[in-house]
């Protein structure tokens, strides 16, 4: 197995997913929430958005997409790792998934070693709203 440092984003997801396979489905529903709620009163976080590394229209499409996501291969992203990296972990897709399983480790998990491992895995500097 390859160190961690040496591992792609694809590569932690999967990792991350088979050694908190519970933690999953409670991530899948925070990362729809904040989906749905981005579309729903997206002029509020059109206001607050910093746009460093994505103008907020294409994180708003593509959030769209990640929700539509969910809704068609729920199961098969909770069951399997490889589902999950292959589909949430690529492109503008890893870039609010990364984002929001930060925010979902620091706020919204009880799980204390998913909450060390998460930014062990992702380290992210930025916030996209102010």
């Amino acid at each position: 197995m390859k160190p961690l440092l040496k591992l792609n984003t694809k590569e932690k997801a999967k990792l991350l997913h088979l050694l908190f396979p519970n933690e999953i489905p409670e991530f899948l529903n925070h990362l729809q929430q904040f989906c749905t709620h981005l579309h729903e009163r997206q002029e509020g976080y059109e206001k607050l958005w910093n746009s460093r590394l994505m103008h907020f229209e294409r994180w708003r499409v593509t959030s769209g997409y990640i929700v539509q996501l969910l809704e068609s291969k729920r199961p098969k992203l909770e069951s399997s790792s490889e589902a999950f990296a292959s589909h949430l972990f690529f492109l503008d897709y890893a870039t609010i998934t990364v984002n929001q399983l930060s925010k979902y480790a620091e706020t919204g998990c009880y799980n204390q070693r998913f909450k060390l491992a998460v930014p062990c895995f992702f380290q992210t500097t930025v916030n996209f709203l102010m």
